[in-house]
């Protein structure tokens, strides 16, 4: 398996129906090399405290 780094870029905008399943879908990968960059465009909903629950349980692995 060749060992390259993949950087995942994920913008959102009031995604809090969809964010969560998406990140989980990025996690269940079986590449194990990769980092997911999310941009939040000022979402009025609830989508910043669901990313925050996902850092803080893979800090190493997400970025808001």
């Amino acid at each position: 398996m060749n060992n390259v780094n993949v950087a995942i870029l994920l913008a959102s905008y009031n995604g809090e129906k969809y964010i969560e399943e998406q990140i989980k879908s990025i996690l269940s990968q079986s590449y194990p090399f990769w980092h997911l960059y999310i941009r939040d465009d000022g979402s009025t909903d609830n989508t910043i405290e669901v990313i925050n629950r996902y850092i803080d349980e893979y800090p190493n692995k997400i970025t808001l």
